[in-house]
């Protein structure tokens, strides 16, 4: 690397060519930029006291893989600065050319062109000094050419532009600002090909990309280091189609898409932190692009950036996924991994294969549908969902995706736990469901979603059928009779008494005769969650009880339990303890001096039945067939048994023909509950042998 104190009309003059690497931002600076440099070089030309004013750094890469005749450089860092002064010079050129001058100081307005913005004797494109990227390329030189200005082009470069020629009115300020401009000095830093690493310096000159968004610094970090025809060929071919996935909100889009994608590609259980997401990127594809081409990585990027756009930015094309995902997403945006993990099964655009039918994925929706609304309903934690869908997509297996999707859900416990019928309708009979985020999205599913005539809902407000005011009205009171404060007090806020209306505000407080018959009442309602109310003579306890158990019902149905076997949920634990048990050494479990019994148990154990499996843990070596029966914990010179039979089930017999000497009891320890006993010997095995077939007996069943 070298750099160099140069005058900025210098670095610019001479047979060269400045490109801008296709995945670098468009120009970006406004009118405030513009105004602050003008003002810059005005001060600097009028002064004869002020010899150079600094404007900032300059890198630059030579493009040695070019054919060219005229030297290319790469713009690594200065493209906003470049550009400007470049829109400069082709005003002065302009307005100086209408107002006549022929030369500026002594220098001919054509030379002025032939210096700054134009090569000479360069033919197409090598014929400007500076090519810009995308619409910014072709605006900039059609205004370097006075040609028309392209369809399509950079109204931001044509703006700026418009602005020197305004603030050049004059041949008084056209000298002042040439003279100006050729006191800019910059800091001219030449990168070697090979050498030095682009991206690194790119990222200390910008302060590691505090002004940079992740996308910018990742599309950076990627195409940075490749030469300017690659970099051209892998933008268009990978990058380019990922930005028109994104859309308008490119930046943040690819932000949010880049937390799933990296969470899912580092197998981690939890959602990674936006912060993290550049510095966790880089490890990523370096150790990607170790094992494959550059261009791997980016196949995976751009793989993965399309279901993530499907399920985000609503771009599916089939109709029914669409609406599923519309639902869902309506309920958290964070279940996304999950969904892209899903969506890899459905479209494997390898080899046109499918785990995943379409029936499957609808049915998959469902579930994490049903999951979210049943949790919120129910009053359940809903903080690091990020990290509960992180740990489900994981949970994914791509050969056998619905099923394995089915089982984590129902292995999630305690406060992640998938809520019963019995809960589920508990919370909707008896909760407060008023104040709820997805009440609305409850009540317009309600209305809808078992329907082929559906009402657009979106205008509608939810509407308390008994009015929500203290102090209700004396037909009210009269109606609900004594208890009127009592019941008002508990079923206000339930599902029987919540329903969606378009004349919220023309309801007010009205009693019930007039909600209902009144122009627009609930007898005029289209909505099929409003005729049973247009049915009732009077709205007390008994009709909202009674509303409230219909509408619970149909939720139910809508929103359905988890359906999956008990039994396969234990077969995919067992399968995972067996992978973890692996990583233990059972004599380091239990002892040296326990080893030899052990194995002697171990044989006696497994010759019971082939669905067998011993786990070993840190502290103890447990037997399942799917569930635990026996567990073998160390002890100095001998080896505790827990055998799975309940105290009240033990077959007295048994018991009476262990050795006297065998006190047993009955206990709690780990993941198992039953009889403890232990033998020291292996004569002692037989002795206990019938209590330990007691409790394999009973697992099976």
């Amino acid at each position: 690397m070298q750099a160099a104190d140069v005058s900025l009309a210098q670095l610019i003059q001479g047979p060269k060519q400045f490109l801008i690497p296709i995945f670098q931002r468009t120009y970006s600076w406004h009118e405030p930029h513009c105004c602050q440099l003008f003002r810059d070089i005005v001060r600097a030309g009028a002064s004869s006291r002020i010899e150079s004013h600094f404007t900032g750094s300059v890198v630059l890469i030579p493009n040695h893989q070019t054919m060219a005749s005229i030297p290319q450089w790469q713009v690594v860092d200065g493209q906003q600065r470049l550009t400007t002064v470049t829109l400069l010079m082709a005003a002065l050129v302009k307005q100086a050319s209408e107002l006549g001058i022929e030369q500026v100081g002594m220098t001919p307005i054509q030379a002025i062109r032939g210096y700054f913005l134009a090569n000479e004797y360069g033919q197409g494109s090598a014929a400007y000094k500076l090519l810009l990227t995308k619409g910014d390329r072709n605006t900039l030189c059609a205004l370097i050419d006075g040609r028309a200005l392209p369809e399509g082009g950079s109204q931001n470069v044509v703006d700026n532009f418009q602005l020197f020629c305004n603030w050049l009115p004059d041949a008084s300020t056209i000298e002042q600002v040439y003279q100006g401009f050729q006191k800019l000095k910059v800091v001219q830093v030449m990168l070697q090909q090979g050498q030095d690493d682009p991206q690194a310096i790119f990222e200390s000159l910008n302060s590691t990309g505090v002004d940079l968004t992740q996308a910018d610094l990742i599309r950076n970090y990627v195409l940075m280091r490749q030469e300017y025809e690659i970099q051209t060929r892998l933008y268009q071919d990978y990058w380019f189609p990922m930005e028109q996935l994104f859309g308008s909100e490119g930046s943040y889009r690819f932000d949010r898409f880049m937390q799933d994608f990296l969470t899912l590609e580092t197998g981690s259980n939890t959602l990674l932190r936006s912060q993290d997401v550049y510095s966790v990127f880089k490890e990523w594809f370096s150790e990607q692009s170790e094992k494959h081409d550059v261009e791997q990585p980016l196949k995976r990027l751009l793989m993965l950036a399309k279901p993530h756009a499907a399920f985000m930015f609503g771009t599916e094309q089939n109709k029914s996924l669409r609406e599923a995902f519309k639902r869902l997403r309506s309920l958290a945006e964070v279940v996304s991994p999950t969904v892209m993990r899903l969506y890899e099964t459905y479209a494997n655009e390898e080899d046109g294969t499918s785990a995943l039918s379409e029936a499957q994925f609808l049915e998959a929706i469902d579930c994490l549908e049903s999951y979210l609304l049943r949790r919120q309903v129910c009053g359940m934690q809903t903080r690091s969902l990020g990290n509960t869908f992180a740990n489900l997509a994981q949970q994914i297996e791509l050969d056998n995706p619905l099923e394995t999707l089915k089982v984590a859900l129902a292995r999630f416990k305690r406060t992640s736990r998938f809520p019963s019928d019995s809960e589920f309708e508990y919370a909707l009979k008896n909760h407060e469901l008023y104040g709820l985020r997805i009440l609305k999205y409850l009540l317009s599913n309600l209305e809808n979603r078992r329907s082929k005539e559906k009402i657009n809902t979106a205008s509608f407000s939810v509407e308390h059928v008994m009015p929500q005011n203290e102090k209700l009205r004396a037909e009210w009171r009269e109606m609900l009779g004594d208890r009127w404060k009592e019941i008002q007090e508990t079923w206000l806020h339930r599902l029987g008494n919540l329903t969606l209306t378009g004349y919220n505000s023309e309801y007010s407080d009205s009693g019930f005769a007039e909600k209902k018959s009144t122009l627009n009442g609930f007898k005029d309602s289209p909505l099929r969650l409003n005729r049973y109310i247009a049915e009732q003579d009077i709205w007390t306890e008994n009709q909202m009880r009674e509303r409230g158990d219909m509408l619970t019902a149909k939720a139910i149905k809508i929103w359905g339990a988890l359906d999956v076997d008990e039994k396969l949920v234990a077969e995919y634990e067992l399968r995972d303890r067996q992978v973890r048990s692996e990583q233990y050494d059972i004599e380091s479990v239990l002892g040296k001096r326990n080893l030899k019994l052990y194995n002697a148990l171990q044989e006696v154990v497994l010759s019971l039945g082939e669905d067998i499996s011993p786990i070993a843990s840190h502290k103890n070596v447990t037997f399942y067939t799917l569930s635990a029966f026996l567990q073998v914990v160390p002890r100095s010179g001998y080896l505790g048994l827990i055998m799975g039979v309940e105290q009240e089930e033990l077959d007295p017999e048994l018991a009476q023909e262990v050795d006297p000497t065998h006190q047993w009891s009955y206990i709690r320890h780990g993941n198992l509950t039953g009889v403890y006993s232990w033998v020291a010997k292996e004569d002692h095995i037989q002795e206990v042998l019938p209590i330990i077939q007691q409790a394999y007996e009973q697992a099976l069943s």
